[in-house]
């Protein structure tokens, strides 16, 4: 049993390396990056049309934002107010296209994991690309309200629909569970949809459960150990904010190859299965064939 588990776990880890998961991590970290800036960018611009305060958008973000980020974001939105809004559809144009980078490099390493060309026309891919990358975004955000303001839209929401008070509280006492189930959800779709391939949702769900799970632990415990240490700041100077945010992007990015490598693997798994059943079933026909044939030539 223990052989067998051991032999099991350097396949998969043999695999991990034959399909380049860690080179197509940090490409895919680099160009997630890459458009996080100018998305960012984007969001906090779209933000001066609205009644919201510079003062009020900083302290917002440093709510959600780990201390070592603080003075990066915080620059962000200093550089963002100061300049004209005349720079939007640029910062617009800029953002959508470089957004679809980040998605694209997930699809190379998606389909090196499953061992497929990618065939469809570029144009169509990147559209799909910068579609992708907008879902994906969206639903980090509704996770980062849902988990960071949740008690602040309960208690705004109690106050101005008392009526939906009760199903509110639900809501948020599930919200730990509701932002994994979105998470899990974001990234069936990601597994479903993105690789040049035909696949079912159920079978991207061990991938999908697996990515949600340990991207969320991951951030938590990375969180932690660099609120309670600095020693990181005393090697990069200036540069810590960068990389931290290069280094939880691309351990980040390795979570999602190898949930779709469980994926592969539990597909190549069911494939067996499934044709060892269907051989089996196959040859007890033909036994159960030959036994009526043996009967009837019996009773003649």
């Amino acid at each position: 049993m223990i052989k067998r588990f051991y032999r099991t776990v350097r396949g998969f880890m043999n695999k991990i390396n034959e399909d380049h998961v860690t080179a197509y991590s940090a490409q895919a970290a680099y160009f997630v990056l890459l458009s996080f800036i100018p998305f960012l960018l984007l969001l906090l611009t779209s933000v001066q049309y609205t009644p919201i305060s510079k003062q009020q958008m900083a302290d917002a973000v440093i709510k959600v934002c780990p201390d070592s980020f603080k003075s990066f974001v915080t620059g962000i939105i200093e550089e963002v107010y100061n300049k004209s809004l005349a720079v939007v559809p640029i910062t617009a144009l800029t953002a959508l296209w470089s957004a679809g980078k980040g998605i694209q490099a997930l699809t190379n390493g998606l389909n090196c994991i499953y061992q497929i060309r990618e065939t469809r026309n570029y144009l169509v891919t990147r559209i799909r690309s910068i579609f992708y990358t907008m879902i994906f975004l969206i639903a980090i955000i509704c996770t980062l309200l849902l988990l960071v303001f949740g008690n602040s839209i309960q208690r705004e929401l109690t106050k101005h629909l008392p009526f939906l008070s009760n199903l509110v509280a639900m809501i948020i006492s599930l919200r730990t569970v509701i932002a994994l189930g979105l998470l899990a959800f974001v990234f069936l779709f990601l597994y479903k949809f993105v690789p040049n391939r035909k696949a079912t949702l159920r079978s991207q769900i061990p991938g999908a459960v697996f990515t949600s799970l340990a991207w969320s632990l991951f951030s938590f415990g990375f969180s932690l150990y660099f609120d309670y240490y600095d020693g990181m700041s005393n090697m990069y100077g200036s540069m810590t904010s960068l990389i931290l945010i290069l280094l939880w992007m691309y351990i980040c990015m390795n979570i999602v190859m190898i949930g779709a490598e469980i994926n592969c693997y539990f597909e190549e798994k069911f494939r067996q299965v499934h044709s060892a059943a269907i051989e089996r079933i196959r040859k007890e026909y033909v036994q159960l064939l030959e036994g009526s044939r043996e009967e009837e030539e019996k009773e003649k």
